[in-house]
């Protein structure tokens, strides 16, 4: 299980849940999401088992980026699950 733990000096390392956020509501991303939602959905992401490498194609907007069957299904997993509880927390 991954903590939480931040990368020091020269980058590397798993994406901040920022930075996730930033390029999820980007003019440039593939889906266009409000920031309220995109902070929701970055930090489900991040504190999910989705590779450290497949959240960095994210914030690399990275189109080329193909991640094995099975990192496309834990992302599908995680993103689902961060959706749902991210509707219903903008729900309250």
């Amino acid at each position: 299980a991954l903590g939480t733990t931040t990368a020091c000096g020269g980058g590397g390392g798993r994406p901040t849940a920022d930075e996730v956020s930033k390029a999820l509501t980007s003019e440039d991303s593939v889906v266009a999401t409000p920031e309220n939602i995109a902070d929701c959905l970055a930090k489900h992401l991040v504190d999910s088992d989705v590779s450290d490498k497949t959240l960095q194609a994210i914030v690399d907007q990275d189109e080329d980026y193909e991640g094995s069957d099975a990192e496309r299904k834990k992302l599908t997993e995680a993103a689902t699950t961060a959706g749902t509880k991210c509707a219903e927390e903008a729900a309250q």
